[in-house]
């Protein structure tokens, strides 16, 4: 049966011409013929291909992307448009337009969803690959760097297509619309395997680093990166379950993953890349935002938009909540899930440190806390005469909501968790300041996960005291480093004794060093540990004050009206219907 899978329709149809996709190119070019004749106009057809990459400070989405996951929380549910509400309702295939879950063009190529991007995208790379083969106009070195970077783009939607789908056909060319299109699919490990050949050949191809006009285009420091993180998803529990292994980590996958991860440490810190000093806030603060450098030292993959972030639309819309003064933006909350995976400053769990008081929740807690959430009694900017603002999240003892906290009666009828996000919100970013002069670049890559993700790979294979192979690093170094750049102390002994004790402390680690980035989402699926209520049941703190005495009470509590909805199913994303009803040999997803 000859038909045309709607995922490769689409690289077909939207490519019959190329006017339209050539930014920076004269709108005189129009035929393939001129656009490869030069380097130049060659260089900026792939361009187009990283047009693809989401920019995930984008107000247009209604809500952060963090929202997601259970760290953080909408206030509101009224937008028809918000991703969040789909995906966190369980909703998937049936949102088209939701630019994470769905498949449709959107407002556009570039903030369209995740599906239409990439394979949107993947024409490009691959065209390129193919004309800079054959080309006759590029010198040695221009054809390297063009066809370097096609691979690592080409590996890398294939990667952020099958973390959503599972295992999928392999895009390793440009496709006529007549050709039969009904393709079997991949398993994960295959697909997988195929991104690792894309990633070697980039790694063969590209500088390690880049400045000037091609920062941020693809490295193989980039490519390594990936190459890593790849192989350690394709190690994980729910990667495993559908190879086939069983509902664990692969040990002998782990290994290789290890040894690639290592790699990458010690190619980025090669290339320059170094962790930010995050010993206060506003050091801590440069690996999101700065008025000075468009990315931090430890960002390996920046997104780079034009210029200051800006204090309209983005920050109002996402970051900046109502009781500020604002009215009809979907600012962020964060929840208790995430604020209770804050050590105390002894490096212990709170429930495993007699010192930790939960009437005096705050105090002598990891510095992440207060450099990432907003909550009760924190000082954050100006009010409106220019005073320090303070939180206010109390109820009334009395029930009286006029006594309510000004963070209460502003809020009007959000969902309050007691928390707001700081991580994105530079506190001159206000109705009164209105100052949002900051380079705030989305980071798809830092240095920081790669010693994460050492950690967890080099556990899974040899334990917290092991190392990969070739490496003197342990897995306890890995996250000691990421702790150590903050001030915590290393971590406890009490937590090092076998891997899966120290399992728990490296995803409680990167719960709270990405906390926000987009990372949380994907740990919980690949973890398998998404369908479980206490990743399901948002939490809250809810503060009463006695306005009479001052006294307060701290009570954590369940956030009404906000528990995900995730079943087995929800572990991959279904495909778009149409494509399936087409197929013959296309499956679709379990329980779709």
């Amino acid at each position: 049966m000859k038909i045309r899978l709607y995922i490769l329709i689409v690289l077909s149809s939207f490519f019959s011409s190329c006017e339209s996709y050539l930014d920076g190119v004269e709108e005189s070019i129009v035929t393939d013929e001129d656009i490869f004749s030069n380097f130049s106009n060659f260089r900026a057809y792939l361009d187009y291909g990283y047009k693809g990459l989401f920019n995930y400070h984008l107000y247009k989405q209604n809500t952060a992307i963090s929202t997601v996951s259970d760290q953080f929380q909408c206030p509101s549910n009224t937008a028809w448009q918000d991703y969040a509400q789909y995906v966190n309702t369980g909703n998937y295939d049936n949102s088209a337009g939701a630019f994470e879950v769905g498949w449709a063009k959107g407002n556009g190529y570039g903030e369209a969803s995740t599906f239409y991007n990439a394979m949107t995208a993947l024409r490009v790379a691959n065209r390129v690959i193919i004309e800079a083969e054959i080309s006759t106009v590029l010198t040695e070195g221009q054809r390297k760097d063009l066809q370097g970077q096609a691979y690592f783009l080409r590996a890398f939607y294939h990667f952020e297509l099958i973390k959503r789908y599972g295992g999928m056909h392999y895009i390793d060319r440009v496709y006529e619309v007549d050709e039969d299109l009904d393709f079997e699919r991949l398993s994960y490990e295959e697909t997988t395997q195929r991104i690792i050949q894309d990633c070697e050949a980039a790694i063969d191809l590209l500088p390690d680093s880049r400045s000037g006009i091609t920062y941020s285009r693809a490295s193989a420091t980039m490519a390594q990166f990936l190459k890593g993180m790849a192989l350690l998803y394709d190690a994980s529990p729910t990667m495993n379950i559908s190879n086939g292994y069983g509902n664990q980590y692969h040990e002998e996958k782990c290994r290789v993953a290890a040894i690639e991860i290592a790699n990458t440490i010690a190619k980025a810190e090669k290339a320059g890349f170094t962790l930010v000093d995050g010993k206060t806030f506003e050091e801590y603060a440069e690996i999101f935002y700065s008025r000075n450098n468009v990315a931090s030292s430890e960002c390996i993959f920046p997104y780079i938009q034009n210029g200051f972030i800006g204090y309209g639309s983005t920050l109002k819309q996402l970051y900046i909540p109502r009781s500020f003064g604002l009215s009809n933006n979907r600012y962020t909350l964060a929840t208790h899930n995430l604020v209770r995976s804050f050590e105390t400053i002894n490096g212990l769990d709170i429930n495993d440190d007699p010192e930790y008081d939960p009437q005096n929740p705050y105090k002598n807690r990891d510095p992440r806390l207060e450099y990432s959430v907003l909550h009760h009694g924190q000082q954050h900017g100006i009010d409106v005469k220019g005073n320090p603002r303070i939180l206010d999240f109390s109820y009334d003892e009395g029930g009286v909501s006029e006594k309510n906290g000004v963070d209460i009666t502003g809020a009007g009828p959000d969902l309050v968790t007691g928390y707001y996000m700081r991580k994105f919100w530079p506190e001159t970013a206000n109705p009164w300041q209105q100052d949002g002069s900051y380079f705030m670049n989305w980071n798809y890559m830092r240095l920081t996960q790669a010693y994460l993700d050492y950690a967890e790979a080099v556990n899974e294979a040899y334990g917290p005291m092991g190392t990969a192979e070739g490496s003197s690093l342990t897995a306890v170094d890995a996250i000691n480093k990421v702790r150590e750049r903050v001030g915590m102390p290393p971590v406890h002994t009490m937590y090092t004794q076998d891997k899966t004790t120290f399992r728990k402390r490296i995803w409680n680690e990167r719960s709270v060093e990405l906390n926000g980035e987009f990372q949380r989402w994907w740990d919980m699926r690949r973890w398998h540990i998404a369908h479980l209520s206490e990743n399901r049941q948002i939490k809250g703190m809810k503060v009463t004050r006695n306005n009479e005495t001052g006294a307060e009470h701290y009570e954590v509590i369940d956030v009404v009206g906000t528990t995900r909805v995730f079943e087995e199913k929800h572990y991959w994303y279904p495909w778009p219907r149409d494509v399936i009803f087409m197929s013959e040999k296309f499956k679709q997803n379990p329980g779709w």
